[in-house]
């Protein structure tokens, strides 16, 4: 996609200008483009995750674009530009959204999931693969995509069931990509633009879909302040944003022009049936990101392995637990601390937790602390009373 665009750059930059222009392509990761934010080797900086370009915010050039009045200010509440400060230093260049890529051949008959919940089915165990959220600026919105498109307490109780699913968390998208496009595992959780770029290779059974909800996000390019050929970047960054660039970049990721129809199997972001989380809450977004990404780690990312014993064990108890009162009672206290996360905070105590640490940058260890010890007694309790429950019927082993 970037070649093309380059490719197409050069030929409307020569229309426009009426002379030649040189463009030099770097490759790197995210993370090594905001390194060099400050000290540049180039002049514009294209992709990476939003926050990366927000922390480099001083790095960057101001710039109202000649096509800025062509393009919308959001698209289902995601950004297409820098909307924080009066002149933008950032533009979406694309779009993207999380969802499931799946591999149809490696389900082995498998339906292909519809809807968030259809993932929690027990033949998808272990046949999921993901990035840990708290790991992933790419990723990380999966926590509040849950919690937003369901309610507090429902989106808890799916994460940790979900959580059940991964057998062990990738250390990047791409390698989740790969599993499902080789067959390895058939679903893997992640942003769409990794599956449309492994379905171009892989185009037999690969697919992706956003299911019923999902987040997008902007892709962001941005002109560095201490770059060279400011005038060429400008120009630059005003074609991207044309009709003529955004039907290039529509056939590989999600436009950000409504005038601009992406190839299939994309779907128009701005379509009034893209599954965007209605009535978003922005405000809560910005207050509680960072708190619950720390009550995800906590919760379920380290304590990993305890939830997948303690769901064995509710499992296997669920069987029987109908079978007299106390394995019925002992289930029930085993179900609700498994579930425990969704009750020990509540959504109220978000607000609450925000002022009390300053944003959460000062003096979050003694939350994070409890957390950790409430969690690992919760998981330990679910355990214990699920093998209560089943020695309540003699199925378990005696106590």
């Amino acid at each position: 996609m970037v070649s093309e665009v380059v490719s197409d750059f050069k030929a409307w930059y020569q229309e426009k200008h009426g002379r030649f222009i040189e463009v030099t392509l770097t490759l790197t990761d995210p993370q090594t483009a905001y390194r060099k934010a400050m000290s540049p080797e180039a002049e514009i900086w294209w992709g990476g995750p939003l926050s990366l370009f927000e922390r480099a915010y001083n790095g960057l050039l101001e710039y109202n674009s000649t096509y800025k009045n062509e393009i919308n200010e959001t698209c289902h509440s995601c950004p297409l530009m820098d909307l924080n400060h009066n002149t933008p230093r950032w533009y979406a260049a694309s779009l993207y959204g999380l969802g499931v890529a799946y591999n149809q051949q490696a389900l082995f008959g498998l339906t292909i999931p519809q809807t968030w919940a259809n993932l929690l089915i027990e033949e998808y165990e272990g046949r999921v693969t993901m990035v840990d959220p708290t790991r992933s600026e790419f990723t990380s919105p999966f926590i509040m995509l849950i919690i937003q498109s369901k309610n507090w307490t429902e989106g808890w109780e799916f994460m940790v069931r979900s959580s059940v699913l991964i057998k062990t968390y990738d250390k990047n998208e791409t390698n989740s990509a790969l599993k499902v496009a080789s067959g390895y595992v058939p679903l893997a959780i992640l942003p769409d633009f990794y599956a449309y770029d492994k379905m171009a290779i892989y185009s037999q059974g690969v697919g992706f879909t956003y299911l019923d909800a999902t987040l997008l996000q902007p892709d962001p390019i941005a002109i560095l302040t201490r770059g060279a050929y400011l005038d060429e970047a400008k120009a630059f960054i005003d074609y991207i944003l044309t009709q003529r660039a955004q039907s290039i970049i529509g056939k590989h990721c999600l436009p950000v022009r409504q005038d601009v129809a992406p190839a299939a199997p994309r779907i128009n972001p701005f379509a009034p049936n893209f599954p965007y989380v209605h009535n978003y809450n922005k405000t809560f977004h910005e207050i509680g990101e960072e708190i619950v990404k720390d009550y995800y780690r906590v919760w379920i990312t380290e304590m990993h392995e305890q939830i997948k014993t303690a769901w064995r064990e509710i499992r296997e108890a669920n069987k029987t637990k109908d079978l007299n009162q106390n394995a019925t009672h002992y289930y029930n206290l085993a179900w609700n601390n498994f579930t425990y996360i969704e009750h020990y905070m509540n959504r109220t105590e978000i607000d609450i937790i925000h002022n009390k640490t300053n944003g959460w940058t000062e003096n979050t260890t003694p939350y994070i602390n409890e957390w950790r010890d409430a969690s690992e007694k919760a998981y330990h309790n679910a355990t214990e009373n699920a093998e209560k429950s089943k020695q309540a019927t003699g199925e378990g082993s005696p106590a």
